[in-house]
């Protein structure tokens, strides 16, 4: 019995199988213990190297600039981008990535609070990279905004006109719609021309289906398209599109008068600086002439004024004398 136990002590369970059971049985028992095991340790997954590659370039653009800024890539077209990274060549840098990645470079260079500037977005963005201001920096992107034709239900950013030329459209039942929209027209050599032109829309005005078409096939361009800055980060500061918003010429009037109201100050109390020397100047002189009038210290500045002081009060007593 204990050689029979000792014998048996050298197969396991997988080599030692029950009378009723078949040998395939077993085999298969096997297998999928092999698989089990296979499934629990799984091969660690390859990173693209694309991917590594655009981590790596993200991580030094953010190392090596102060201000990065993101924005929208719906509706923008690539040609539109393209047009706008050739304006902004020497200012920033644009460039198209994955949340995601942009995430871990963030983290890579140090920066993880810039992972606020995406975390509120589903739609796909673009970033900016630059050492330029963010204010200033959202102002010279509004200002190289570029003319495209709108669309329905977009909004007119300058007033728009239909010049007076031949629109090189047949006559046909487009007609109706010039008619439509109040633009005059004539036929000659076949053709449809604008009699003269015509402003079919002003600034704010909501752009309808009829005449975005018309515009369209005409390529007469209504709107501005521009890359519009969502959230910047700055110097450890997130600002939102609202706090980037100025306007510049409230801005410009509010800091003439206060700078009108600190020349003044400064001159009330006699503070020298290089924009009160001159008023001050101007100010003592009047002071000085006025106390030597009232002193009647005669001086070429002043012995007229004295002189016509004395006839005023001359003249006073002779009048009181009369009444007298």
């Amino acid at each position: 019995m204990i050689g029979l136990r000792g014998g048996l002590g050298i197969f396991n369970r997988s080599t030692l199988r029950r009378p009723w059971e078949s040998p395939s049985r077993w085999s298969l028992r096997g297998e999928v213990g092999r698989l089990s095991a296979q499934a629990v340790v799984r091969p660690e997954r390859k990173i693209p190297e694309w991917k590594r590659r655009e981590v790596e370039e993200l991580s030094k653009l953010i190392s090596s600039h102060r201000v990065v800024a993101v924005f929208k890539l719906t509706g923008l077209r690539a040609n539109l981008i393209h047009e706008i990274r050739r304006k902004l060549r020497d200012i920033a840098i644009l460039r198209v990535a994955k949340k995601t990645l942009f995430k871990i470079a963030a983290e890579r260079a140090g920066k993880p609070e810039l992972a606020k500037l995406v975390e509120d977005f589903k739609e796909p963005l673009g970033f900016i990279f630059s050492n330029t201001s963010a204010f200033k920096l959202k102002i010279i992107l509004d200002k190289n905004r570029i003319p495209m034709h709108a669309k329905a239900g977009e909004t007119a950013d300058f007033d728009v006109t239909v010049p007076e030329m031949n629109t090189g459209l047949p006559p046909g039942p487009i007609l109706s719609e010039f008619g439509k929209l109040g633009i005059p027209t004539k036929i000659e050599g076949g053709q449809i021309w604008i009699a003269k032109d015509t402003v079919v829309a002003r600034r704010g005005d909501v752009i309808s289906p009829e005449l975005a078409s018309l515009l369209a096939r005409l390529d007469i361009k209504s709107v501005l398209k521009g890359v519009v800055i969502e959230k910047a980060y700055e110097d450890g500061v997130i600002l939102t599109r609202e706090q980037l918003e100025i306007d510049l010429e409230r801005f410009s009037e509010d800091l003439r008068s206060a700078h009108q109201q600190a020349v003044l100050l400064s001159v009330e109390l006699g503070y020298v600086t290089r924009e009160t020397i001159t008023p001050l100047l101007v100010k003592c002189a009047m002071e000085a002439k006025a106390l030597a009038i009232e002193a009647e210290i005669p001086s070429k500045e002043t012995i007229e004024d004295i002189l016509r002081a004395a006839e005023a009060k001359a003249q006073a007593l002779k009048t009181a004398a009369k009444i007298g």
